[in-house]
């Protein structure tokens, strides 16, 4: 759960970064948006199954190291 709350933490302080900075440069404000919301419009095809694959690593691996943890609080090994 840890792991979860700081990439979301770090996902939200770099979106607020890249908007500061774009409004700094001079960017209308909708262009600010779109390009928050949509950062993804200049991928190829490849690169959104790369991504995808990367998403889906991170998921199973913390699914897996939870219910690895899970596993020894319900067997504890003494």
């Amino acid at each position: 759960m840890k792991i979860f709350f700081v990439t979301c933490l770090l996902a939200i302080a770099s979106t607020i970064l890249i908007i500061s900075l774009d409004l700094l440069m001079g960017v209308h404000v909708s262009g600010v948006i779109w390009k928050a919301i949509n950062p993804f419009r200049v991928m190829e095809p490849a690169e959104y199954i790369i991504i995808l694959l990367f998403i889906m690593f991170y998921f199973i691996d913390t699914f897996g190291a939870y219910l690895k943890k899970k596993k020894e609080k319900e067997n504890p090994s003494n």
